[in-house]
């Protein structure tokens, strides 16, 4: 194991009856990057969550944790800030409570930087957690995950509840102190178009299994919409990893994932179709669609 995989996934594989939620999963991530998790609903993201931070137990396959054997290890969990959707906080207790208890269990905690975060999300630490909106739950999590300072942090779906001025705050929130603090964030979310500048990587999941894995620059200069007479999209896309084919009256439209070399691009020009990038969300969606010729 490298020194800076900091989390290892090994064939993990679990079931819930005759349902496969994670199928021979495997993957490596690196210390100090942030990863987005995509996937559709029931597609295995939060049961990799939980699998990873022991909240439940894998039927195969095992995790590396900073090097060692993560399934219930007491050496490295500590290590972990995991922000799940749902959180059983004791409704009686105070924002600030919660905050003093989390401080507890993580070595690195800023309860001086969860104030701040506080008060620039509005967040009243005097509130009891069932007083809360759904989006000042959201914003508790927020703040644990981020003021935790753990050298591995995950959010799963962080921003739900939340309007777009206060998702964009975090965003950056999370940007400026992962460059002034660097450690591994993954951050699982549907909402992709938005969130896609922040990550480094992503990871996208269909039916527990891995079907890409790319920097968000790379996804970006393979994923080409070309447009045109239908002889002529068909001719220029020839030989080219087509995801998805449709008509828009007498125009034919295909979604190209192609890893696009000079040689390939220049032969694109040539022909007689027009060249778009295909948004982020889009791409996601064909690639989930079928599992059909994704590349690695």
């Amino acid at each position: 194991m490298s020194d800076n995989i900091l989390l290892e996934t090994r064939s993990l594989t679990k079931r819930y009856g005759k349902v496969t939620a994670l199928n021979n999963f495997s993957v490596a991530l690196e210390s100090n990057k942030i990863y987005g998790l995509l996937g559709r609903n029931g597609a295995g993201k939060t049961t990799l969550l939980d699998i990873i931070t022991s909240r439940r137990f894998a039927d195969a396959g095992n995790i590396m944790l900073f090097g060692q054997d993560a399934k219930e290890n007491q050496k490295v969990l500590p290590k972990v800030c995991y922000m799940p959707e749902k959180n059983y906080f004791i409704p009686t207790m105070k924002v600030s409570e919660i905050l003093e208890t989390s401080a507890m269990f993580f070595d690195n905690f800023d309860m001086e930087y969860a104030d701040r975060l506080c008060a620039r999300f509005g967040l009243d630490k005097r509130k009891k957690y069932k007083a809360l909106s759904r989006g000042y739950e959201s914003i508790l999590r927020i703040v644990i995950g981020l003021a935790s300072r753990a050298p591995l942090t995950i959010f799963d779906e962080p921003v739900l509840g939340l309007d777009a001025a206060v998702r964009d705050f975090f965003y950056r929130e999370l940007l400026e102190d992962y460059t002034s603090h660097p450690r591994t964030f993954i951050v699982s979310t549907h909402l992709i178009e938005e969130s896609a500048d922040v990550f480094e990587d992503v990871l996208i999941i269909n039916s527990g299994e891995l079907i890409c894995r790319h920097q968000v620059a790379e996804l970006r200069e393979m994923a080409l919409y070309v447009s045109g007479r239908q002889s002529d999209v068909d001719a220029a896309v020839k030989g080219l990893n087509v995801i998805h084919s449709e008509m828009v009256g007498s125009v034919k439209i295909s979604a190209v994932f192609n890893k696009i070399n000079d040689e390939t691009k220049n032969l694109l020009k040539t022909c007689n179709v027009d060249i778009s990038p295909i948004p982020v969300q889009k791409l996601f969606i064909y690639l989930t669609n079928s599992n059909k010729g994704v590349l690695q």
